[in-house]
């Protein structure tokens, strides 16, 4: 039983010793890692970071952090929009518009605080936040940056100033609408010119219409002689169907006045047989005095000669009758011609209200046509402009803008906006994008500041509008 104690306590005894001599090595361990690291960050960071000390970090910048001795706390950081980037244990830290030496400082005093002794932190720039490129290039997008890399160069990235192939799809497309736009623009003039004649013939009686000259239109001459032989079809239908009409009704006149003569004729035999039957009444009268008539004979003269007269008021009124039939022929043809010539005159003034508008929308069809072929590239190289340069830098969580050159240096995160070779036909919205008259080589103080985000989303707005 003492044995076993004895031997027991002899292990905890080694165990002790082993891990107390365990320490020993990695204190000195540490103390001779300590010295090296305290001569060779300098070196490091100077061999490893492709920026100067004086470049201020922005937004999207990938950063490359070495914590020596702390592989766990060491690793690729981006910066986020709000100019922060995310640490293990120490979480976010800010970092935007500082130098790499500042960060390298903040980050070193984080973990300072209870969870690195004496850390030794080295901060190089992985990958720098990419330029975007917009407006009229031929490859607009984003491209990654590089020191001294000017406007100049990020064109050359861009393929060059033109426009892209989706643009010029876009364009080709549109050219031929507009051709297409003109050309029924100039086909409905000439359909109005000569429906105008036409209306003009038939409003003032002619019977035959006279075509006007529009030899100058941009109209296959083939398609002039089929709307002027559907306007003489129209002109020849419309006169056949008015004459018919007045025809049909005129030809009611001719039958209406025989039989207002038939019931005149018929008027004047009831008007005899009456006076000869007055005379019949007088000698019945007489006899009737002296008695020797029978009565009911004269019962029936006196009768025979109401229905005389009776007969005789009849045929007169059917001849007013007749006259009145007469009368309303006319008043129906008087009206067939007024509708006539009130529809053929609203006609001619609806269609010169359509020749006024094209006095307005085919030049303006024709200045369209004209633009979209200048875009495309139809022009001498005198008709070309240069273009205007906008270059958009973030600044903090704001930004500026400057008017730029070809030789203006870029940083990371800039925007390059390239204006249009026509500012006539592609010119900038300047109450959204109005570019600063500032001279770059006077500083970005004097730039005025606004949203870094709003900036950024207004220029890739404008780059998807030129798309």
């Amino acid at each position: 039983m003492g044995r076993s104690r004895m031997t027991l306590v002899c292990a905890k005894a080694q165990q002790r010793e082993g891990r107390w001599y365990s320490l020993m090595i990695y204190a000195w361990a540490l103390v001779i890692l300590t010295a090296v690291l305290h001569v060779w960050p300098i070196n490091v960071v100077n061999a490893q970071s492709p920026a100067p000390q004086a470049y201020r970090i922005g937004v999207g910048d990938k950063l490359a952090i070495t914590v020596y001795g702390q592989p766990d706390l060491s690793g690729d950081s981006t910066v986020d929009q709000s100019g922060n980037i995310r640490l293990p244990m120490v979480g976010d830290i800010s970092a935007i518009n500082l130098t790499l030496g500042e960060l390298e400082g903040s980050i070193s005093h984080a973990f300072a605080q209870g969870f690195v002794r004496d850390p030794t932190v080295s901060i190089r720039v992985a990958e720098f936040s990419p330029i975007y490129v917009l407006g009229m290039v031929r490859i607009p997008g984003l491209y990654p940056y590089r020191e001294g890399l000017s406007v100049l160069g990020a064109i050359a990235r861009a393929g060059g100033i033109g426009l892209s192939e989706s643009q010029q799809g876009g364009l080709l497309s549109n050219l031929l609408q507009a051709e297409e736009r003109v050309r029924l623009l100039e086909i409905g003039r000439v359909a109005l010119l000569t429906r105008h004649a036409r209306l003009t013939a038939l409003q003032n009686g002619h019977d035959r219409i006279d075509f006007p000259d529009v030899s100058g239109a941009v109209v296959d001459p083939a398609r002039i002689a089929q709307i002027r032989d559907g306007e003489q079809v129209a002109f020849k239908a419309e006169r056949e169907a008015l004459q018919q009409e007045t025809e049909a009704l005129q030809n009611q006149i001719p039958r209406l006045e025989a039989e207002i003569a038939s019931l005149n004729h018929q008027l004047e035999l009831e008007q005899q047989q009456r006076n000869l039957h007055h005379e019949l009444v007088a000698d019945f009268d007489q006899l009737n005095k002296t008695g020797l008539a029978r009565k009911s004979t004269y019962i029936e003269v006196r009768r025979e000669e109401a229905r005389i007269e009776e007969a005789i008021g009849r045929l007169q009124s059917d001849s007013l009758k007749a006259e009145l039939s007469i009368g309303d022929v006319h008043f129906k043809i008087a009206e067939l011609r007024n509708t006539y010539q009130r529809r053929v005159t609203a006609e001619l003034r609806e269609t010169d209200r359509s020749l006024l508008d094209l006095t307005v929308t085919l030049p303006a069809a024709q200045h369209a046509r004209a633009a979209l072929a200048r875009q495309i590239g139809l022009v001498t190289a005198a008709q070309a402009q240069p273009p205007a340069i906008t270059v958009i830098r973030a600044k903090g969580t704001s930004n500026v803008k400057y008017a730029a050159a070809a030789d203006f240096l870029l940083q990371p995160g800039d925007v390059v906006q390239i204006g249009s070779l026509f500012p006539s036909t592609l010119e900038l919205p300047r109450d959204q994008f109005e570019v600063s008259e500032q001279n770059p080589a006077q500083g970005e103080n004097s730039a005025r500041p606004e949203s870094a985000a709003a900036a950024r989303a207004s220029a890739l707005g404008l780059a998807r509008t030129a798309e």
